[in-house]
C-alpha cells in the first residue's frame, strides 16, 4: 500500500512541475511578445490620411484659427487701404428688390458720392472708398453670407466706416447684434425735419438728387443713407472714427441739399 502510494504522489508531483514548466513558458512569451509590440514602430499616416487624420483630431481649434484670421486680415486691410480715402462708406444689401446686390453698382456709388465729397485731406484728390456687403439670403447664398456676416461683425466693431447706403433690413442686422440696446444711427428728425426718412434714422434715397449722379433712376423707396452713432459697447470709437463721423454728416448734407463740390470734368 505505501509503495502504490508513494508512486502516486510521484506522478502528482511530476504532474505539478510539467504544469509549472508549461506555466513560466507561456509568461515568458507573453512578456516576450509584450516587450516587441512596445519596441515595434508605429506606422504613421501619410498624404491624404494625415490631413484625415490632422482635421479629425483638430478640426475645432483649426475652424476657431481660421475665424479670427479672417477678422484680423479684414480689420488690417481696411486700416492699411483706409489711408488714402476722404470717406469711406459701407453699402449693405439685405434684401434682392433694394437693387443692392449688384456688385457692379460700387462703381457708380463711389462716383456719385465723390460729387459732394470734399477733399476733406487737401490732398488735391477726392476718393471716396466704398465697401461692399451682401447680407441677403434670398437666392440660398447660405455660405457667401457666411463671410459677408463677418466682414459685417468686423465692421461694426471698428467704427471704419460711419456713412451706410443700405436697404431698410440694416436695421434689424444691427439691432440683432447689439440685442436690441441701444442706438446705433445718428436720429435726422430734428437736424431734417421736412425730409423723408426710415425710422428716423435713414434718409430716403431716391428723394434726393444723388440718384441722377449715381445713374440709378429705379433706386427703390427702401434704400435710404445712414449715419452711425457714438456706441458706447463698440470699439469703433476714436478720433479716427469721429473724424469720419464728422465727414459724413457734412456729405449727407450736401446731398440733402444738393450742393454738388465736385461737379464732373467737361470733355473737351
Amino acid at each position: 500500500m505505501a509503495s502504490n502510494f508513494d508512486e502516486e504522489q510521484k506522478a502528482l508531483q511530476e504532474k505539478r512541475e510539467i504544469l509549472k514548466l508549461k506555466q513560466g513558458l507561456l509568461d515568458v512569451e507573453e512578456s516576450e511578445m509584450i516587450e516587441e509590440m512596445q519596441a515595434a514602430p508605429v506606422a504613421k499616416p501619410k498624404g491624404m490620411k494625415a490631413v484625415e487624420n490632422f482635421f479629425y483630431h483638430y478640426k475645432w481649434h483649426v475652424i476657431g484659427f481660421a475665424f479670427v484670421a479672417m477678422l484680423v486680415g479684414i480689420m488690417v486691410g481696411q486700416a492699411v487701404t483706409q489711408k488714402a480715402k476722404d470717406l469711406y462708406v459701407l453699402v449693405i444689401s439685405t434684401k434682392n428688390a433694394s437693387g443692392l446686390y449688384m456688385k457692379s453698382m460700387t462703381e457708380d456709388l463711389e462716383n456719385a458720392l465723390e460729387r459732394y465729397c470734399p477733399d476733406f485731406d487737401n490732398n488735391g484728390y477726392v476718393h471716396v472708398g466704398v465697401n461692399y456687403i451682401n447680407l441677403s439670403t434670398e437666392t440660398g447664398r447660405t455660405q457667401l453670407s457666411d463671410v459677408d456676416n463677418y466682414k459685417f461683425s468686423a465692421e461694426m466693431n471698428t467704427g471704419d466706416s460711419q456713412f451706410f447706403i443700405a436697404d431698410t433690413g440694416v436695421m434689424d442686422k444691427v439691432y440683432q447684434m447689439l440685442d436690441g440696446e441701444g442706438e446705433f444711427f445718428v436720429d435726422l428728425t430734428e437736424i431734417y425735419p421736412d425730409a423723408v426718412l426710415h425710422e428716423g434714422k435713414g434718409l430716403q434715397l431716391n428723394t434726393t438728387g444723388f440718384i441722377d449722379e449715381a445713374r440709378w433712376k429705379s433706386c427703390p423707396d427702401m434704400v435710404g443713407i445712414y449715419v452711425r452713432d457714438v456706441f458706447a459697447h463698440m470699439t469703433g470709437n476714436n478720433a479716427e472714427n469721429d473724424e469720419q463721423r464728422e465727414r459724413a454728416l457734412i456729405v449727407l448734407d450736401n446731398i440733402v441739399k444738393g450742393n454738388v463740390v465736385n461737379p464732373p470734368k467737361e470733355e473737351n
